[in-house]
This record gives structure tokens, C-alpha cells and sequence, in this order.
């Protein structure tokens, strides 16, 4: 993971130790969910079972799952938002706290 830095933070230089240091990794499950059933999962599959909102915060500079996998998908999903996060990788959350939380609670008051 540590390995894959510069591929997930705006900042490749960023540390990403601290952010595992208390995780408790998982290798069978991890290769599980990454190698059998990630690839076989289509969320365009049945959109109509999609009930609910969907807020899809994605950072521009995450090179291990682009952001332009999700053209084409969005405007098939009923209810669907992509927010592009443009000073991040593959943690918005993370990079950019006070914009992430701004985007969130913006789009959650627009929900019905």
C-alpha cells in the first residue's frame, strides 16, 4: 500500500505511514474482494434497484482508480452525482477535509 503512494495522493510525496499505522490488514480478504468479486461487480447492472441517492466524491490525481471510469456510468444511475475533488487522490476525504465535508453536507441538504 505504502508503495502505491504516489499513485493515490495529490502530493506524491505524501506520507501515507501514519494512516495504517494501527490497521490490521487483512491479505486473504484484500485479494478475495480484489480478485474475485470486485471484478465480476457492475453497479450499471440493475440500476433500478439503486434506491437511494448517490454521491460519488472522486479525486482527480487518483492514478489506482481513475476518475474517468466513471464516464458513461453516472448518467445511467437514476440518482447519481460525481464530485470531482481537485486537489486529490484516491482519499478526498482525507486531502481535502473541509472541502469533502463542504461538498458532502452541500449535497445532502439538496436530497429530498
Amino acid at each position: 500500500m505504502l508503495a502505491q503512494t504516489p499513485m493515490r495522493f495529490f502530493d506524491p510525496r505524501s506520507d501515507a505511514a501514519p494512516l495504517f499505522a494501527e490497521a490490521d490488514l487483512k491479505p486473504r480478504f484484500f485479494a478475495h474482494l480484489l480478485g474475485t468479486l470486485a471484478p465480476a461487480w457492475d453497479i450499471t447492472a440493475d440500476p433500478s434497484s439503486l434506491r437511494v441517492p448517490l454521491l460519488i466524491a472522486h479525486g482527480r490525481h487518483d492514478y489506482t482508480v481513475p476518475y474517468a471510469l466513471w464516464e458513461g456510468v453516472v448518467p445511467t444511475l437514476p440518482d447519481a452525482t460525481l464530485h470531482l475533488c481537485e486537489q486529490s487522490g484516491h482519499q478526498p476525504f482525507f486531502e481535502e477535509p473541509e472541502r469533502f465535508a463542504s461538498v458532502v453536507t452541500d449535497w445532502m441538504s439538496r436530497q429530498r
